[in-house]
């Protein structure tokens, strides 16, 4: 007769551990990026669609779109963390 003995080897839930937690880091780091990229998005399409005379009154040039939009995006993010 065969005795069965338990045996964990401990080596590979420590190894299995560490996979699942760079896996949900991984996947918490890209999840944040999608939401970064969706506000500096929706940022920049407001601020494309406005006239040359919208942006001239408020004092903004067409260069400064993507840099106004990045930084509002950031703003809202950080408000949002607040």
């Amino acid at each position: 007769m065969t005795m069965v003995v338990p045996h964990t080897n401990s080596w590979l839930t420590s190894g299995l551990t560490e996979l699942l937690t760079r896996y949900v880091s991984r996947r918490n780091a890209a999840a944040n990026a999608k939401i970064k990229t969706a506000k500096y998005q929706r940022s920049l399409t407001k601020l494309k669609a406005l006239s040359n005379r919208d942006l001239l009154d408020i004092g903004i040039s067409r260069a400064d779109i993507p840099l106004i939009a990045f930084e509002q995006s950031q703003k809202e993010l950080a408000n949002e963390n607040a």
